[in-house]
């Protein structure tokens, strides 16, 4: 595994047009060995003439913080249970 990782660490990619914003193509094998996948949250932080990538994770008590009242949706009639579910 570790001439695997050696091997990862050393690919190189380009930026690519995406709509009006630009796009770093992550290869097959760099996005399995680092665990994300399309719609992966993560972090982008520019130091100097680098960009360092972080997997986002999320903890509940951060989202939970983000909260507020006019970011809450109304509460919708879903009608009778239609299965075994109860409400």
């Amino acid at each position: 595994m570790n001439i695997l990782k050696e091997l990862i660490m050393g690919v190189k990619s380009h930026v690519s047009k995406w709509g009006s914003s630009l796009a770093i193509r992550i290869p097959k094998a760099v996005a399995e060995q680092w665990g994300v996948g399309e719609g992966s949250a993560i972090e982008i932080d520019p130091k100097g003439e680098e960009l360092h990538l972080r997997k986002r994770n999320f903890d509940l008590n951060d989202l939970i913080k983000e909260m507020s009242r006019n970011r809450q949706h109304p509460e919708e009639e879903w009608g009778p249970p239609l299965g075994e579910e109860e409400w």
